[in-house]
């Protein structure tokens, strides 16, 4: 048996090309593993070209980001032989011990990788969010030996010393594994932990991978977790299924928050270790959070004064959390609205907030001046072209936004709209995500949208925001494609990033008319109510049976 110095560990993250930000889960196993006392390396598959073209970089084709370059800007060297970089990292570390960390859209390439190096026979854990919401189905893979359900950081530590010590992961809490003979045996999950006592360790990482843009700048970003789990319960979302995971198992509220001191001690850690630019705050709803606790962090945070980005909801921002906010060096926040029909938003999606409420909240955002883009999904089951058009009228009676961000519907194992999409035959069981700018997944029939209408719509969203209504009839024939479609296409994106987009979100937003486009509306027409467009039987039907 080895001693733990000479044991090794090979984190690796199979992750969508270009997806940048490293992920908090990496951070912490590396810095679990060295307080350990093991050896630990990484490899890291962001940097690599992939088959179609990454989420940033359709981001950008779409007009919903400012364009970059990976090499000039991001300092990035783009690999190509993503499995043959694999197997060689392998061979030469040679591990003791892999583990891996997806979510489903990196779930496919994960697959590939294991096969590489499969005649290798180490063993392997791969856990994640995927195989938390999914154990049973990632179970049936037989390249995969082990699972790690829910929490990571106490399992992955047992896990390797039940490897170190030639035992089997019989009691190894939350690992699902098969024995000697395939059966599959299930490990109950561990104790929630104390997010407060472990700080991640993002020291393996390649230093281009801390760069990004944000805002048409380039910082040195970290990302940084100060709570765990969200409140809400959106349907199109897999972080409810954490929440009722943990329930369901007896192990208490998936929802924690880091204690201040904890925070500051983290931050002041990152600052003088990675000396970064920027944080980036990566809880799933920032300002979710009691009042009190809020103004704590303006005061904490002062000392640190480095610009931030978070995401968070309309419906918790007041004026005075956004002037603090604004005061602490918040550079930029992202608000989900996802869809503009009140019907559809509160009956299906579960988000209980009126298109008069949020025209009202973003009236304080847009004061605030603090950059933002807004959120936007296209393609939910059951959506129509009217209903998709319904959310680009409530954009156009929102102030002040700097980028719209039109993500398509992705139905993730866990979460509840994927099991209404299987339910009526709109989705395979067994379908697999790529990612949320990719083509959506959905067979719906009519009068519901196709796949092929959603790419068109894909490609003009913030036009129709943007422009006159006097323009749409030609901004459609956009979403026909073709070349008649492609030269529309140019002449409105040419104005689009030349009067609003711009090159930074620091510039002022031209109108073309008055009254008209994402940067100013017209108070008499904003979308304050939206038409009730889904029947008794429709609503029903988009409604899973256990609700």
């Amino acid at each position: 048996m080895k001693s733990k110095s000479e044991f090794k560990v090979l984190i690796v993250y199979p992750n969508l090309a270009m997806m940048l930000v490293p992920l908090i889960a990496i951070g912490l196993f590396t810095s679990i593993f060295k307080k350990e006392g093991y050896k630990v390396d990484l490899f890291d598959s962001t940097h690599y070209l992939s088959k179609e073209n990454s989420s940033p970089q359709n981001r950008v084709k779409f007009l919903q980001a400012r364009n970059f370059d990976e090499k000039e800007d991001l300092r990035v060297n783009i690999k190509t032989d993503l499995l043959g970089d694999f197997r060689k990292k392998t061979t030469d570390y040679k591990p003791d011990f892999i583990i891996f960390s997806i979510v489903e859209d990196a779930f496919l390439q994960s697959l590939e990788l294991l096969r590489k190096i499969q005649d290798l026979e180490i063993p392997h854990l791969i856990g994640g969010i995927f195989p938390t919401a999914a154990p049973e189905f990632c179970m049936q893979f037989s390249l995969i030996r082990a699972l790690g359900i829910g929490e990571g950081e106490r399992t992955v530590v047992e896990a390797a010393e039940a490897v170190r010590q030639g035992r089997f992961f019989d009691g190894v809490r939350g690992v699902w594994y098969k024995d000697n003979r395939g059966v599959v045996r299930k490990n109950s999950p561990g104790p929630l932990v104390n997010i407060d006592l472990i700080h991640p360790d993002f020291s393996l990482f390649d230093e281009a991978r801390f760069y990004r843009p944000m805002g048409g700048k380039i910082f040195k970003t970290i990302p940084v977790e100060t709570y765990r789990g969200c409140p809400f319960n959106c349907t199109y979302c897999n972080s409810p299924m954490q929440k009722n995971f943990s329930k369901n198992h007896g192990l208490g509220n998936f929802l924690r928050r880091k204690s201040l001191s904890s925070l500051r001690t983290e931050l002041s850690e990152l600052i003088n270790k990675f000396k970064p630019e920027f944080f980036y705050f990566v809880d799933d709803s920032f300002l979710a959070r009691p009042s009190k606790e809020i103004c704590d962090f303006y005061g904490m945070y002062e000392e640190f004064s480095l610009p931030f980005w978070f995401n968070t909801r309309p419906e918790n921002c007041t004026k005075e959390n956004l002037k603090k906010m604004k005061e602490s060096g918040c550079y930029r926040i992202s608000f989900g609205i996802e869809c503009g029909n009140e019907q559809y938003r509160v009956k299906i999606l579960k988000r209980n907030v009126s298109n008069e409420q949020l025209i009202e909240k973003f009236k304080i955002i847009e004061e605030s001046k603090i950059a933002f883009s807004v959120n936007l999904i296209i393609g939910f089951p059951g959506e129509t072209r009217e209903l998709i058009m319904d959310t680009v009228e409530l954009v156009r009676s929102i102030n002040g936004f700097d980028t719209l961000t039109v993500s398509m519907f992705t139905p993730y194992h866990g979460t509840v709209l994927r099991g209404v999409a299987v339910k009526n035959g709109w989705l395979e069981e067994k379908a697999i995500t790529k990612h949320t700018t990719s083509q959506s997944m959905l067979d719906m029939p009519k009068p519901y949208v196709s796949k092929e209408d959603l790419d068109g719509l894909m490609r003009v969203i913030p036009l129709y925001c943007y422009f006159p209504k006097s323009e749409w009839e030609a901004i459609r024939r956009v979403e026909r494609d073709g070349e008649e479609g492609k030269q529309i296409l140019n002449r409105y994106a040419a104005i689009y990033k030349e009067k609003f987009l711009k090159q930074a979100q620091d510039e002022a937003k031209e109108c073309i008319v008055e009254g008209q486009g994402g940067c100013r509306t017209n108070p008499k027409d904003a979308f304050r109510m939206s038409p009730a467009r889904l029947t008794t039987e429709e609503i029903e039907m988009l409604t899973p049976k256990e609700v």
